[in-house]
């Protein structure tokens, strides 16, 4: 697997875990599409945790910024080996 952003010609984000963290906070979502935040926790971890994780933000399968993604209730992780999230109950 390479480093790049899928999609882009980009080798690198250009946000902090920080920064990328500041800009999600600020997505308005409702809290029917929010993930709990317990639930949302433990999806971070496992993505911490994984080898597609770029520049402590980015997932290197899908493109998303993970605490975007962890976030919603309605998303899967898109790991092609096996969806890593189905052990964590919504």
């Amino acid at each position: 697997m390479e480093d790049d952003c899928p999609g882009c010609e980009r080798r690198n984000v250009d946000l902090s875990p920080e920064a990328v963290a500041a800009l999600v906070d600020q997505i308005p979502i409702s809290r029917e599409l929010k993930a709990r935040p317990d639930v949302f926790e433990k999806r971070l971890a496992l993505c911490f945790s994984c080898d597609a994780l770029r520049e402590e933000v980015m997932c290197a399968y899908c493109g998303c910024f993970i605490r975007f993604r962890a976030r919603a209730r309605l998303f899967a992780c898109p790991h092609p080996a096996g969806e890593k999230w189905s052990a964590v109950v919504e």
